[in-house]
């Protein structure tokens, strides 16, 4: 009875440790801003939250809200805080990593369910609804290959199977929750939509109009989001030159509408973009 209840003593011990490094993780990554110009972060307080969901992540391996949230970090510093390519390539090689670790878990708990890891996204989807954090991974993974994607190339992308699987993932994620962080699954797909080559036998299923209806959804759950609303700009425009007059709308309101605090970086960077289109398409 003494050895179980040392056992029980230490296995707390463990998960009030992941909490607090959860926690202290949580609280670094909402002060992300710090030190900010415009879209561009300084490295440090974006180090500090993946460092706390790393402790997080090494002391409760199982914990899903640890790691999908480290995969949202990681992203946040490649997109962010990288200041040069070399410096993403290495960013988003280590956040593939650690979403491999991720979805390795998932995997187990679907086999343990008795649910194939490559059966449909639909079955995937249903089973994994019930687990806290399992969207999100799928999510975050997606989001970042999407991101390794831009910083290796399309065409070594596509035949490395990156599409593929971000569509997956992102489809998945739609189904658990399509209101995820905002219709982001809805956001991936769209962007993914309208940058993927459209290569025969690979990617044939790669459409801009798929593309806007995907990011129109998007916008619709949140019509505040600057990155979903610079991105549906962007494909209106590849889908249709006759879509300029709206596009151009939508980029001048991301400009001269208030950022968000809470995502004040993120939001000044599609203020950026936005100015970068206006420029390219001479508007």
């Amino acid at each position: 009875m003494r050895k179980i209840t040392l056992i029980a003593i230490v296995i707390a011990a463990f998960a009030y440790t992941a909490a607090a490094q959860l926690s202290d993780g949580d609280q670094r990554w909402n002060a992300r801003a710090e030190g900010h110009v415009g879209g561009r972060a300084k490295a440090a307080p974006i180090d500090a939250a993946i460092a706390a969901y790393q402790k997080a992540v090494t002391q409760d391996p199982n914990n899903l809200e640890a790691r999908w949230k480290l995969l949202r970090a990681m992203r946040f510093k490649g997109a962010y805080a990288a200041s040069t390519n070399d410096e993403k390539k290495n960013i988003y090689a280590s956040a593939k990593t650690a979403g491999e670790a991720a979805i390795a878990i998932v995997t187990r708990a679907l086999a343990a369910k008795g649910v194939k890891s490559n059966g449909s996204e639909k079955q995937v989807a249903d089973a994994i609804r019930p687990m806290a954090g399992a969207g999100e991974v799928f999510f975050w993974d997606s989001v970042n290959w999407g991101e390794w994607a831009l910083a290796y190339g399309k065409m070594a992308a596509v035949r490395e199977g990156a599409a593929d699987r971000i569509r997956r993932e992102a489809t998945i994620a739609m189904l658990v929750d399509p209101k995820m962080d905002g219709g982001g699954p809805q956001r991936v797909l769209g962007r993914l939509h309208d940058e993927t080559p459209h290569v025969p036998f690979l990617t044939g299923w790669a459409s801009s109009k798929e593309a806007v209806r995907f990011l129109r959804e998007s916008n619709k759950i949140d019509p505040a989001n600057k990155i979903t609303r610079v991105f549906l700009a962007d494909a209106l425009v590849s889908n249709d030159s006759k879509n300029g007059p709206e596009a151009i709308r939508i980029l001048r309101e991301v400009i001269n509408s208030p950022n968000d605090p809470n995502y004040e970086v993120e939001s000044a960077q599609a203020q950026e973009d936005a100015k970068a289109l206006l420029r390219e398409w001479g508007a």
